[in-house]
C-alpha cells in the first residue's frame, strides 16, 4: 500500500500544469476540488492522525503540530519575494525548503518503516500534494516560465523518494517519540496547507461555487466513511463514525419534530414561507451547531470502555437521513467554509456597520 500512496503522491504532484489549465479555464472544478481537499485532508489529519500523534509523543506533539502549522509561512514570504523580484537567491531557498518539505513527506509515506502504523498520514499526504503541485505552478509559472515550476516540481518528487527510501532508517534513528513528533510536525504542515488555500485565486469565481465546494464535502466525507467501513484497522475513526450515527439516530427524531413545530408555528404566513423560513434559515443556522454537539457526544462515548454502538432500527434509520437531507441541502447552499464560520465569532461586524 505505501508504494501505491507514494506513486499516487508523485502523480498528484506532477499534475500541477494539468490543474492549473483546468483551474484558469473552469473555476467550477476548482471549487469542487477546494471543497473535496478541505473535508478529506481535514478528516484525515485531525480525526486520525493527530490523536495518534498526541497518544505515542504527549504534549510535546502539540508544539511540533503548531510548527508544522505556522512555519510554511516564512517559505511563503521567501516565495512571493521572489515572484516580486525575481530574485534567484530568495527563490533557490524556497526550493530547497520545498525539497526538505517533500522529503519529509516521503519519509511519512514510508511510516518510518513500520507496517503497522494507521494508513491515514500515508493517505493524508498523497491527497495534500494535489494542490502542493497546484501551487508550485500558480506561483511560478507566470513570472519564470515553464522550466522554473517543471524543475521545482521533479526537484520535490526526487525530494520525495529520497525520503521513502531512507524513511525505514530515520524512523529507527527516531524512536517512538521521535516519530510520533515528526508525524505531528507533517500533520501540521498538512493542515497549513488546507487552512491556506494556495491552490486558490481570489480573482477567478465560478457563480455556483459555494454549491460545487459542498459537493466536493459531500463526496469525501462519503469518502471518508467509506474507507472507514473497508478497513477499520487503517482508519480507526471507524468506530468514531459508528458512535456518531447511533447518537445522531437517537436526536434525529427529536430534531425532526422541532423543525415541524416550527413549521406548525409559522403556518399563518403561509405553508410555502413556513416551510422555507425552517428548512432553509432554521436549518442553516442550526445544522453546525447541532453537528458539533453530537460530534462531541460521539467522542465522549467512544472513550466509555464497554460503550458499543449499536445499528438503529428502521424508524430512527429513516429520520437520521432525512436529518442528514436537511443538513447537505444546507451544506450544499453555503459550502463548507463558510458553513463552518457561522460557528465563529464574526469579527469586524461591528466595525463594518461603524461606517
Amino acid at each position: 500500500m505505501s508504494l501505491v500512496l507514494l506513486a499516487l503522491s508523485l502523480v498528484a504532484l506532477l499534475s500541477g500544469p494539468l490543474l492549473y489549465a483546468l483551474a484558469r479555464s473552469r473555476a467550477g472544478l476548482l471549487a469542487f476540488l477546494d471543497g473535496f481537499l478541505f473535508v478529506s485532508i481535514f478528516g484525515l489529519v485531525l480525526i486520525e492522525v493527530v490523536p495518534g500523534t498526541f497518544g505515542a509523543g504527549g504534549t510535546w506533539s502539540l508544539l511540533f503540530v503548531a510548527i508544522g502549522l505556522l512555519g510554511p509561512s516564512l517559505l511563503e514570504r521567501w516565495i512571493s519575494r521572489a515572484r516580486r523580484e525575481a530574485h534567484l537567491a530568495a527563490l533557490l531557498l524556497a526550493m530547497v525548503g520545498l525539497v526538505i518539505h517533500s522529503f519529509g513527506d516521503g519519509v511519512a509515506l514510508s511510516s518510518g518503516g513500520d507496517a503497522h502504523v494507521p494508513l491515514a498520514l500515508p493517505l493524508a499526504v498523497a491527497v495534500h500534494r494535489l494542490p502542493v503541485g497546484l501551487m508550485i505552478w500558480w506561483l511560478l509559472y507566470p513570472v519564470f516560465g515553464r522550466w522554473p515550476p517543471m524543475l521545482a516540481l521533479l526537484a520535490m518528487c526526487a525530494g520525495t523518494l529520497g525520503g521513502y527510501l531512507t524513511g525505514p532508517t530515520l524512523g529507527t534513528l527516531l524512536g517512538a517519540d521521535g516519530w510520533a513528533w515528526f508525524q505531528a510536525l507533517v500533520a501540521g504542515t498538512i493542515l497549513h496547507v488546507v487552512f491556506g488555500r494556495p491552490h486558490i485565486d481570489p480573482h477567478v469565481q465560478h457563480p455556483h461555487a459555494p454549491r460545487l465546494e459542498g459537493i466536493g464535502n459531500l463526496v469525501a466525507l462519503v469518502g471518508l466513511v467509506m474507507l472507514s467501513r473497508l478497513d477499520e484497522d487503517a482508519l480507526p475513526a471507524a468506530t468514531l463514525f459508528a458512535h456518531f450515527a447511533q447518537i445522531g439516530a437517537a436526536a434525529a427524531p427529536w430534531l425532526l419534530a422541532v423543525y415541524l413545530a416550527g413549521v406548525l408555528l409559522l403556518l399563518r404566513g403561509g405553508w410555502r414561507a413556513a416551510v422555507q423560513q425552517v428548512a432553509v434559515r432554521w436549518v442553516d443556522v442550526s445544522a453546525i451547531w447541532i453537528v458539533l454537539a453530537i460530534l462531541a457526544v460521539a467522542l465522549l462515548s467512544a472513550h466509555i470502555d464497554g460503550f458499543t454502538p449499536s445499528p438503529p432500527d428502521a424508524p430512527h434509520l429513516l429520520a437520521l437521513l432525512a436529518l442528514a437531507a436537511l443538513y447537505a441541502s444546507s451544506l450544499l447552499r453555503s459550502g463548507g467554509r463558510a458553513w463552518i464560520a457561522t460557528a465563529l465569532p464574526r469579527r469586524g461586524h461591528a466595525h463594518q456597520h461603524a461606517h
